[in-house]
């Protein structure tokens, strides 16, 4: 995402001066000239020639539910001749004509760092869109047949067309396993017409939305119907910019089932494989005050996932995706995707809305990482909505 780029400050290496016998680029002063300026091409060679002056750096996305670390976005750092925000680098290198080969060195890179994963997690890289119709860029994804555990973020607002080999692109990559998520959701008409002609797995709420949604009813208000869209897309959203703890437990009971920003874990060089344990125990704690009204978890069925229909509830597709559930009846039957997060009304609301005869059809409830928690039935659902308090 182009904001995203800018999270976080250089570090205070940023202002030591670079050790003698660099080139004279190296040597001129700490602050960045404008993007026009002919001194950005020297910088941007460099940057591309040597793969040290170009790292990122991980920060992670949390499970509101349960406090756990779900993945991470992976952000470009740069040790230039001068100290410069990465959005700064990313609109020079656009300005230089060199875009494309710095997008294309963090798609590689990114795609390499799944290497380093822990288990059940995955990372988001953030790619400008219209450049997926530059070879060289969609190459860095194409020539990998497995991109899973990877989702490519969408970074900017307009019109897919280029020929139509965005996305041409686009499918390409989500039939190699990876995801797609599309940011800044609620900054404009143009970032709607995008949501509905993609179909996101993810959607990254902008952090405007997000800053000081505890005082701000009308925020929260259209968090949730964001949440009721994507929901009924099978997506998941994920807020972004979170920096206090009272915005923290606003989207926990709101039941925004990701999120990430300072509040829960600044980019840093390695992937922190967990929050503090008292993050994690305050997470937890305000979810289960939340969840008082009741979650789609708390109706969850044990069922086996797999690819062969004889042993198996939930029928897996070649890339582990869902595609069929077994009805009641041992029929098999297409299968609605639902997040344990997801309140119980707005569940039921959307199963009901299902034409005959999928209307009563079993649900498959799983984790972002599409990994299959188990199976919703109808009447159990029906019931616990009917139990919930206020009901």
């Amino acid at each position: 995402m182009a904001t995203a780029r800018t999270v976080g400050t250089p570090g205070p290496a940023a202002a030591v001066p670079p050790p003698a016998g660099r080139s004279a680029v190296i040597d001129a002063e700490p602050t960045a000239p404008p993007v026009d300026d002919p001194r950005w091409r020297d910088a941007l060679r460099h940057v591309l020639a040597d793969p040290a002056a170009h790292a990122l750096h991980a920060q992670p996305v949390v499970e509101l539910a349960t406090g756990f670390v779900a993945g991470y976005e992976l952000l470009s750092r740069f040790d230039g001749p001068w100290r410069a925000t990465p959005d700064v680098w990313f609109a020079a290198a656009q300005h230089w004509g060199a875009n494309p080969a710095l997008q294309a060195r963090v798609l590689a890179k990114a795609v390499a760092a799944r290497a380093d994963l822990p288990q059940n997690t995955f990372l988001t890289v953030n790619v400008d869109p219209h450049l997926l119709a530059d070879d060289q860029v969609a190459g860095a994804l194409l020539r990998h047949a497995d991109l899973s555990r990877l989702v490519l973020e969408l970074t900017e607002h307009t019109r897919l067309d280029e020929g139509g080999r965005v996305l041409a692109a686009l499918d390409r990559v989500r039939a190699a396993g990876a995801l797609v998520a599309m940011d800044d959701a609620g900054t404009g008409y143009a970032g709607l017409e995008l949501l509905l002609a993609l179909r996101p797995d993810i959607v990254k709420l902008d952090r405007a939305l997000i800053t000081g949604i505890d005082a701000d009813p009308v925020k929260r208000a259209l968090v949730e119907v964001f949440g009721d869209l994507v929901g009924r897309m099978d997506g998941w959203i994920l807020a972004e910019g979170v920096e206090t703890r009272a915005e923290l437990d606003a989207l926990i009971a709101l039941r925004v089932p990701l999120a990430q920003g300072w509040a829960l874990g600044r980019p840093q060089p390695q992937m922190l494989p967990a929050l503090p344990p008292e993050d994690v125990a305050h997470i937890r704690a305000t979810a289960s005050r939340a969840s008082l009204t009741g979650n789609v978890a708390s109706v969850v069925r044990p069922a086996r996932a797999g690819r062969d229909r004889d042993g198996a509830d939930v029928l897996l597709r070649d890339d582990g995706r869902v595609t069929e559930v077994r009805d009641g009846a041992g029929r098999w039957v297409p299968a609605m995707t639902v997040a344990p997060s997801a309140s119980l009304a707005e569940v039921a609301r959307r199963a009901v809305l299902r034409p005959e005869p999928r209307r009563w059809h079993p649900l498959v409830c799983t984790d972002v990482n599409g990994a299959v928690i188990g199976t919703v039935p109808l009447d159990a659902l029906v019931l616990a909505v009917c139990d919930a308090p206020g009901s």
